[in-house]
């Protein structure tokens, strides 16, 4: 029962998602809303020291129409990972001509094949969208070499009874995984990565926007 409801839960989230992006870039300029998602990539790099070294090769899992690459492309060899981009470009938001050094793919993270060993992953507010999330979590681990660094960023529930509650009923319909910090923290230890921060970029009432900054444990 558990697995049917997420599967259906997911389905309702990826046709929300599309809606809200049509809809909340419509009212947006696209050359100030790149602007703006350039200048916050740039500043959360700053604040987390995740920036990657000139011309290392990193992943943008999860990229959405103006992820990470936007701030990496003129300085890193950039793989942009995202089921939607087909859909972005349609919108006339996303223009793959303007990142001749990123290598656009439209796929799952359950479902990308990427046999590169990236020595930065950024999968930027999208794992709590992703379809399977352990196995979203199992794909970064293994496009990860040995050292190489992970920063994920997830919405994640403060209260442990509201998570048991929206577990079952949809109160947050665009992001399918619910889960608590710890969830987190034990996840990525069990898949190798050694969590050098943690740190909590935003709280609201019911949940918290928290990033880790993770290096691959050395074989």
């Amino acid at each position: 029962m558990m697995y049917a409801l997420s599967q259906l839960r997911w389905r309702c989230a990826q046709y929300l998602e599309q809606r809200w992006w049509r809809r909340y870039l419509g009212r947006k300029d696209p050359q100030r809303y790149l602007r703006e998602k350039r200048r916050y990539w740039e500043q959360l790099l700053d604040q987390l020291a995740a920036w990657p070294s000139t011309d290392a090769a990193v992943l943008d899992a999860g990229c959405g129409p103006a992820g990470i690459f936007t701030a990496l492309h003129e300085r890193n060899q950039v793989t942009a990972l995202d089921p939607l981009l087909d859909r972005y470009a349609a919108w006339s938001l996303l223009h793959p001509q303007h990142y001749p050094t990123v290598r656009f793919v439209r796929a799952s993270l359950e479902e990308a094949n990427l046999a590169h060993d990236f020595e930065w992953i950024y999968c930027l507010n999208a794992i709590n969208h992703v379809r399977d999330w352990q196995l979203s979590l199992d794909r970064l681990s293994e496009w990860a070499g040995s050292e190489t660094r992970l920063l994920l960023t997830s919405d994640v529930h403060r209260h442990s009874y509201l998570w048991r509650l929206f577990r079952w009923l949809p109160g947050d319909l665009l992001h399918p995984q619910q889960h608590l910090p710890h969830h987190y923290r034990t996840a990525l230890s069990q898949r190798g990565w050694l969590i050098e921060r943690e740190v909590e970029l935003r709280r609201e009432r019911i949940f918290s926007y928290r990033a880790w900054v993770c290096v691959r444990a050395p074989d």
